[in-house]
């Protein structure tokens, strides 16, 4: 995941480069909807939709990673209610296993 981020950031920087580069040119007018639009217009155009859609995934994912271990946490802590139980039921069977939060001498 961390290359996608990578080529995200490098593709981000080449386009704004690009609109930079573009806008010391000459400026080329592009019709557009009845519209002549300067070329650097449309490269800023595509660049704020760029960083739109890319702050859109960075939220979407960091939510999504926010539920994933919302939801793994609660699964720990099923699991560490059902090894209770069964070691009230059964406490010769099962050894105790120190948690990783305590320190072990």
């Amino acid at each position: 995941m961390k290359a996608v981020h990578w080529t995200g950031l490098a593709l981000l920087l080449g386009v704004g480069a690009a609109f930079f580069w573009l806008r010391l040119q000459v400026p080329l007018l592009v019709p557009l909807f009845g519209l002549s639009l300067p070329v650097e217009g449309l490269w800023l155009l595509g660049f704020g939709l760029g960083v739109l859609f890319a702050g859109l995934y960075l939220l979407a994912f960091g939510l999504s990673a926010f539920w994933e271990r919302r939801r793994l946490m609660r699964e720990i802590g099923r699991l560490k209610g059902e090894l209770e139980a069964m070691r009230r039921e059964r406490i010769e069977e099962i050894p105790r296993i120190p948690d990783r939060d305590q320190e072990t001498p």
